[in-house]
């Protein structure tokens, strides 16, 4: 008969660092994870590491593997009363993120629990107004999860096609940028990674992310330096902080305040677009509008990259926090961005001016979302603004807001 005895959690647990009931012979969590349970003393411990690595791995169990592969875009809910939701200790819960991440269609993407068993409970002197307006509506957790879902697949939509919601293509091969280079490089063999190259994948990922930080003096670069070095960095965080390996994870937490720190300096240099002279439609000397059109692009690509990526670092940081802690501090950031999918899907000059004409350019400043995406359509928005729009509105607003069709691009209907 099972019996909880006193002796230290079970090798599994101390490795995912996850609560064990240390119930003999078997723990709850290896009973429900069908894996063999270890104890310090009563057997002989058995770390399982990938070969010439010290990188630790879960045994994979067939079963486990069988339901991952059959599912589509599952994830399984950690159900819990809203005052759970005040401490990091959630113990149990898994998140999934089967969104097929390599390249060879091999395996899904598994998202181990973010919410690291902590010795203590949230911080006492955590303002409880704020903890308690982040956390009150219980649909703020799937929300929350369907947007981490969506910014996990940016690395392999970067490897595969040169863009994200805040890197445009022609910006990228225009700019030639070493850092955007050694990350697209990073995204594409972490799209590559398996059992067998896991170890390499891993070096290669944090050698390139600390080079990347040890070389970039944000005070000393340019704008357009510092917006790509920002560009990598979130790029490598999105990787590190959802792969669901402890060291990876812990490693990005620390570059977390890096991240921030360059996104507050990143903000601290934007003007608004609307301040840059633009040419005039009617001029009559077409070779100056040319160049003019052109300079006006590529001025409003740099200012508006600035903003999406600006914006995207606090979005994640927001969305990890609330993940692993159930709540974050919210943050006062008056930026916009521009609501249009033609002009930021323009790929030249005169496709961006004539988006221009035809389309109204849609300032969205996301602390007053409400009355300034009145003016818009659902055509107007891509995958920037409706993830804003679902971190504010919710998946079923955002759904009724965007129809059927579009629902089905952006994969709401499956939230």
């Amino acid at each position: 008969m099972s019996s909880t005895s006193r002796h230290k959690s079970c090798l599994g647990c101390i490795q995912t660092k996850r609560k064990c009931d240390r119930a003999w012979p078997r723990c709850q969590r290896c009973v429900t994870r069908r894996t063999e349970c270890r104890y310090i003393g009563r057997n002989r411990p058995q770390l399982q590491q990938s070969p010439d690595s010290d990188v630790d791995q879960p045994a994979p169990t067939p079963e486990h593997l069988g339901e991952q592969s059959s599912s589509n875009w599952r994830l399984e809910q950690y159900h819990a009363e809203p005052t759970l939701l005040l401490t990091p200790c959630w113990d149990g819960a898994l998140f999934e993120f089967p969104y097929h991440f390599s390249l060879a269609g091999q395996g899904d993407f598994i998202f181990n629990s973010i919410q690291d068993e902590v010795p203590q409970p949230a911080s006492s002197n955590t303002d409880p107004d704020i903890v308690r307006a982040v956390t009150s509506d219980s649909k703020l957790q799937a929300r929350v999860e369907f947007v981490a879902k969506r910014l996990t697949r940016i690395p392999r939509t970067f490897a595969q096609h040169g863009h994200t919601m805040f890197i445009h293509q022609i910006q990228f091969q225009q700019s030639c940028s070493p850092a955007l280079q050694d990350a697209m490089s990073a995204c594409a063999l972490y799209c590559m990674k398996s059992a067998a190259n896991q170890a390499l994948v891993f070096r290669n990922l944090e050698n390139k992310c600390q080079q990347l930080i040890a070389s970039t003096n944000m005070l000393l670069a340019s704008r357009t330096d510092l917006l790509a070095a920002l560009q990598a960095l979130l790029l490598y965080q999105l990787m590190r902080l959802f792969d669901g390996d402890i060291r990876l994870r812990a490693h990005a937490e620390v570059d977390e305040s890096v991240a921030i720190l360059w996104a507050s300096q990143l903000n601290a240099l934007t003007f608004n677009a609307e301040d840059t002279p633009m040419a005039a439609p009617g001029s009559i000397d077409t070779s100056i509008v040319t160049v003019d059109r052109r300079s006006d692009w590529q001025s409003w690509l740099v200012n508006e990259s600035i903003r999406r990526t600006v914006i995207t670092a606090f979005m994640l940081k927001g969305v990890y926090s609330f993940l692993k802690l159930g709540y974050d501090t919210p943050v006062d950031l008056d930026m916009c961005f521009t609501a249009q999918a033609a002009l930021w899907n323009a790929q030249s000059a005169i496709d961006w001016c004539r988006a221009r004409e035809e389309t109204e350019q849609l300032e969205i400043r996301v602390k007053h979302w409400d009355e300034a995406i009145a003016k818009a359509k659902p055509v107007d928005l891509e995958e920037f603004g409706v993830l804003i729009m679902t971190m504010i509105w919710g998946r079923e607003a955002t759904r009724k807001w965007l129809g059927d069709d579009i629902t089905l691009k952006y994969g709401l209907e499956m939230a």
